[in-house]
């Protein structure tokens, strides 16, 4: 899947779209906030691929190998829930892209384990230090005791995910 530059004219039209009914309800207020929040994310994600010049699931890809580290394309396809035909696709495509290489595994010669670019980490993290830094920042203006509910409300929503997609 290519990254394709946004198109002239009104944002996304979910990010438009009224509030469901009910919204001034007990928690209204949260699941707004909580869309919102979704909404910028995704909207996030694409400006990041667009400015890497990455698609999503290269995306996917490289935020593993800068987080957890070099991987094979069998493990990583198994960590992303993807098949390795796709996941082979993905990182011919990255390593065509100069973002990541196929290197020799260190200690299996019938195996390659797939690497970020050098350059990778530093280009990314500068697209990403402001919205790091700008939540940094909003926590920071909390109390401790308010972070701790915050915190917890948010543990719990990602259970509430965990939950949903574990069936």
């Amino acid at each position: 899947m290519d990254v394709k530059p946004p198109a002239a004219g009104p944002t996304d039209p979910a990010e438009t779209a009224p509030a469901p009914a009910g919204s001034a309800t007990t928690g209204g207020a949260i699941r707004e906030q909580l869309r919102n929040l979704t909404l910028r994310q995704q909207r996030f994600e694409r400006y990041l691929g667009r400015r890497l010049r990455v698609d999503a699931a290269g995306l996917a890809v490289m935020d593993h190998l800068v987080n957890v580290g070099p991987t094979t394309p069998t493990d990583l396809a198994r960590r992303l829930d993807a098949s390795t035909a796709a996941t082979t696709l993905v990182i011919d495509r990255l390593v065509a892209g100069g973002h990541a290489a196929r290197e020799p595994h260190p200690t299996d010669r019938r195996k390659v384990i797939v690497t970020p670019a050098e350059h990778w980490g530093a280009t990314a993290y500068e697209h990403v230090a402001p919205v790091i830094e700008g939540v940094t920042d909003a926590a920071s203006e909390l109390s401790p005791d308010e972070q701790a509910v915050v915190a917890a409300f948010l543990e719990r929503i990602v259970g509430v995910y965990d939950d949903a997609t574990d069936r």
